[in-house]
């Protein structure tokens, strides 16, 4: 007997359910739901600069044009 692979279909099944729109008693926000999605702006800003800031002698490398093995003249 053929078992058939019910995972895809669960899957397809749950991304539909994440993906439909909330009903209109869902769209309330309350006021501490500001401050967390400040919080996030600030976080995502402050993340992002520490990256750039650790990577920066890689980042730079990349987007040099100059190759190692042709120096400026």
């Amino acid at each position: 007997m053929i078992r058939r692979e019910r995972t895809p279909i669960r899957f397809v099944a749950a991304l539909a359910l994440a993906l439909s729109p909330a009903t209109a008693g869902a769209q309330y926000l309350d006021p501490g739901a500001g401050s967390i999605l400040v919080q996030v702006v600030i976080a995502v800003v402050v993340g992002a600069s520490v990256g750039i800031r650790l990577y920066w002698g890689k980042i730079a490398a990349f987007l040099s044009r100059r190759s190692k093995d042709n120096p400026p003249r």
